[in-house]
């Protein structure tokens, strides 16, 4: 028996119709032949020309002979700096304000057009602890991308994916279901509804701890592992580590479709999405056989037991698949065929690249999944982040700031969402931070949601092709090295480590709302030098070199261990934060994605 370690340590208030989605996605599309946004409707452009002076009746009128040539009435008014406002003496449709922006684009003295649109209002979900406040940074992981070098480092948020910029165009949609492959699930006020029925597919019966192996109740009675446990029997247990339940499936779960907009608790990535608990992992972590058979479960398709039964299909099937478990071992045939075959029903399956600092985890490394990264709040990799060329995106993960020499200048609150206080069967439900590249898998797992929202037809393979093409370029600096195996802790990705770039949610919608026709924006990466920067390198390295390329953490099974001292730090780190606000208790160790 193939048995895994720890986890994968790895205001619009109604939902759009697809039209006015399409449409209202369509703000975010990329530059049409470098040169103009596809806007929506618009007032008109904003146009810099080639070599453009500073404003006056000179560039004025410049800007006029320019659309005289382009055939445009047209009215250039300055706005004081090297760029025109051109007003057309009426509102346009966003068709015609495509085809006049191309129009205007295409000529040579032309550097750049934008349309002049009208923005919005953010949408604020009405959850108390959504917000920021004077004692916690909130649930900043969700808040607008923006920042820079002169804000302290909680106003940075250069690393984020913009959730809420993209809940202007879509809260999300009832119709996608998320199977969450996991320890399973505790019951919690915020779940409720969004929960479907789902299975239990631990088959050891010593590590399920529910007195039998597979049947149809995916609540999770704990996880935790005894030092006695360990001494009385090491041949089951000797290899796994002594640690308090993980709730680890509640977390993830909560990050994809906590109750949002209720007036209680924490928001969600999607506010309206379902999710299916599918429980592979126990005690010590789970069989590779077992998520394999939840996988295939998850996705709709036949499975059998171990007497050769069927079981009951999967009334609810599932567009996605997070697993945030993973092994050392490179890609099985076993893997990767199931891969295949949820790929060929539309099945996207997103997995935790690992919390070795080292090598892509599995199912990560597998072809065809998207495996996620890592990043700090400020868009570099966490300490903690595995990485390598089998990534393909990168997006906030939480980054304490007890871990690693950086942690306490560069480091981060980690991500605020559901949690439990039990410490071996299930307790309060509650609210915690928490910390781990298996947390950032699910957040690309809930953008896909709410691109599915946009455009139900997606295929997986769009689905990836779109979190790719879409993605913000990683961060630079002067100062903090290019992640590699001699800097492996907290560093700077580039595609070949950390996968396209960063998770950019609007843009995703924008490519969901017309794939064929999207275009991606013509974006610099943001540079990354500031005080913090400075006082971190003063320290050393982050973390210390690996003497040689470094294999990803686990035993081969389904889980990715996380050695004992990372935990602890990672549990200290978590814990302090935590007690910012009174009552809320995280889960270190579902933090560091057992």
């Amino acid at each position: 028996m193939a048995r895994a370690a720890r986890a994968g340590l790895l205001s619009v208030r109604r939902s759009l119709g697809p039209a006015r989605a399409a449409a209202a996605a369509l703000l975010c599309t990329a530059a049409f032949g470098g040169a103009v946004a596809a806007p929506g409707a618009a007032n008109g452009f904003i146009v810099k020309l080639r070599d453009a002076p500073e404003a006056s009746p000179a560039a004025q009128a410049r800007l006029q002979r320019v659309l005289a040539e382009a055939g445009i009435a047209g009215q250039a008014r300055s706005l004081g700096g090297r760029a025109q406002h051109v007003g057309v003496g009426r509102r346009l449709a966003a068709a015609e304000a495509e085809a006049l922006g191309r129009r205007i684009a295409r000529h040579p003295e032309v550097e750049w057009v934008v349309p002049n649109e009208r923005e919005q209002r953010l949408v604020v979900p009405g959850d108390p602890m959504f917000a920021a406040s004077i004692a916690s940074s909130g649930q900043w992981w969700l808040f607008p991308a923006g920042g820079s070098n002169a804000n302290d480092i909680e106003d940075r948020r250069r690393g984020v994916p913009g959730v809420q910029s993209a809940w202007t165009v879509s809260t999300g949609s009832a119709q996608p279901v998320v199977a969450v492959l996991d320890t399973g699930i505790t019951v919690h006020p915020e779940l409720g509804a969004r929960v479907l029925p789902g299975r239990d597919f631990v088959s050891t019966v010593e590590y399920a701890n529910d007195g039998d192996g597979w049947d149809a109740d995916p609540s999770d009675p704990g996880d935790w592992v005894t030092e006695a446990e360990r001494s009385a029997d090491p041949a089951l247990f000797g290899d796994c580590e002594a640690v308090d339940s993980s709730w680890h499936g509640t977390v993830i779960a909560g990050m994809l479709a906590a109750g949002t907009d209720n007036g209680q608790g924490v928001a969600a990535l999607d506010w309206r999405a379902r999710v299916l608990p599918v429980r592979v992992a126990g005690k010590c972590g789970a069989d590779v056989a077992d998520i394999i058979a939840g996988m295939r479960w998850a996705a709709g398709l036949q499975v059998v037991d171990d007497r050769g039964r069927a079981l009951p299909l999967n009334p609810s099937p599932a567009r996605i698949v997070n697993i945030s478990f993973g092994g050392s071992a490179p890609c099985n045939a076993a893997y990767q065929e199931t891969i295949d075959e949820l790929a060929a029903q539309g099945v996207i399956v997103t997995a935790a690249a690992g919390n070795g600092s080292a090598a892509v985890s599995r199912p990560a490394n597998c072809r065809g999944v998207l495996g996620v990264a890592a990043l700090n709040r400020d868009g570099f990799k966490a300490s903690y982040s595995s990485f390598g060329p089998e990534v393909a995106i990168a997006t906030v993960g939480g980054d304490p700031r007890l871990v690693g020499t950086w942690g306490l200048a560069l480091g981060d609150d980690a991500l605020l969402t559901l949690s439990n206080a039990g410490t071996r069967g299930p307790g309060a439900a509650g609210y915690g931070r928490t910390a781990g590249t298996s947390f950032a898998a699910p957040v690309a797992a809930g953008v896909a949601s709410l691109m599915l929202a946009v455009n139900p037809t997606l295929s997986a393979a769009q689905l990836i092709a779109g979190l790719r093409a879409s993605a913000r370029p990683h961060v630079v600096s002067p100062k903090i090295p290019a992640c590699s195996d001699a800097a492996p802790g907290r560093c700077i990705c580039t595609t070949s480590t950390c996968g396209a770039g960063i998770l950019d949610a609007a843009a995703a919608l924008a490519y969901a709302a017309d794939p064929a026709g999207y275009v991606p924006p013509a974006r610099q990466p943001e540079v990354i030098d500031n005080a913090d920067v400075d006082a971190a390198v003063a320290l050393g390295a982050d973390r210390p070199p690996h003497a040689s390329p470094a294999p990803a953490q686990g035993d081969g099974g389904g889980g990715g261990a996380l050695g004992a001292g990372w935990l602890a730090g990672l549990a200290a780190a978590v814990l302090g934060l935590s007690r910012r606000r009174p009552g809320s208790r995280a889960r270190a160790r579902a933090g560091a994605g057992r």
